[in-house]
């Protein structure tokens, strides 16, 4: 099981009066909407929902009875993501208030994925002596969930699971080219695989204790990291807890430049702290030729 905790300050100590369900975010727009084959339209212009016997807690939605407005509507809204929770299922003792809760996602299917994702869970809440939300703990199942997003997504059995952790990071992999800096500066290498060994032409014995700067020659652009526009790629804010990525041009042990696609991802101790972070590299293809 996962757990999910946060911190909210000024909330009052209020249940909500009757069942709810609310949006927590809009991710994944896009604009090119796709119809599967095996949707069933439903009279009446009703949403039709289904459970999946054989996929588990997944439910699949039909987008032929989506009118033209709502398809502009949902253009611009993206894939949501709600909660909902039940007044006749809370229990509150005390400064503590439980219940159940149900996580899924909205419109995935419109915008092509192969079924919606739902999770149940369980929600704790604390709170202070003046009735102000201390804590919100919301524990689910996370390895259902991830297998959900796969199975929605088409990549059963490719999607991989992120490293959180050091040993976790350390693992063998053939697949993605990883490096491991500390997550201070000057951020040195301390471990590379050999993918990455591949990728770059540079082996461990040739880059433990420097930086990633060995990367950079004449077309690389030092402010990739913070394009306009863009969300921020940093070290600095990886090594705070903020996943990032960018891509800018990188060199090779022998000169050879390469388009580099650099996600990083922050890893911790057991006291949740960042002591170091994974750079998982990805050359992508086309750079030669533009360069030509």
């Amino acid at each position: 099981n996962g757990t999910v905790q946060s911190t909210i300050s000024n909330d009052e100590k209020v249940p909500s009066a009757s069942a709810s369900s609310k949006p927590l975010s809009v991710v994944v727009p896009t604009s090119t909407p796709k119809k599967k084959s095996n949707e069933v339209s439903q009279p009446g212009g009703r949403e039709s929902y289904s459970h999946s016997m054989s996929g588990g807690n997944v439910i699949t939605k039909d987008n032929d009875t989506i009118t033209s407005s709502q398809s502009s509507a949902l253009n611009q809204r993206g894939i949501q993501a709600y909660y909902h929770i039940n007044e006749d299922d809370m229990i509150l003792t005390d400064d503590v208030l439980m219940c159940p809760f149900i996580f899924r996602s909205q419109e995935a299917v419109w915008y092509g994925a192969l079924a919606e994702c739902v999770m149940p869970g369980m929600l704790r809440a604390c709170y202070s002596s003046t009735n102000k939300l201390k804590s919100v703990d919301m524990i689910f199942d996370a390895m259902g969930f991830c297998q959900q997003l796969e199975r929605a997504s088409g990549n059963e059995g490719m999607a991989q699971i992120i490293p959180n952790s050091l040993e976790m990071a350390l693992s063998p992999n053939k697949d993605e080219a990883r490096v491991i800096t500390l997550a201070k500066p000057p951020f040195l290498i301390v471990s590379v695989n050999e993918a990455w060994t591949r990728v770059t032409g540079y082996t461990q014995l040739d880059c433990e204790g420097r930086d990633l700067g060995i990367l950079s020659g004449d077309r690389t652009d030092s402010s990739a990291g913070s394009r306009a526009g863009l969300p921020v790629h940093t070290f600095e804010s990886v090594a705070n807890g903020q996943c990032a990525c960018s891509v800018n041009v990188h060199y090779d042990s022998k000169g050879r430049e390469f388009l580099d696609f650099m996600c990083s991802y922050p890893l911790t101790n057991l006291n949740d702290e960042v002591t170091h972070i994974l750079h998982i590299c990805q050359e992508l293809p086309g750079l030669s030729e533009h360069a030509g």
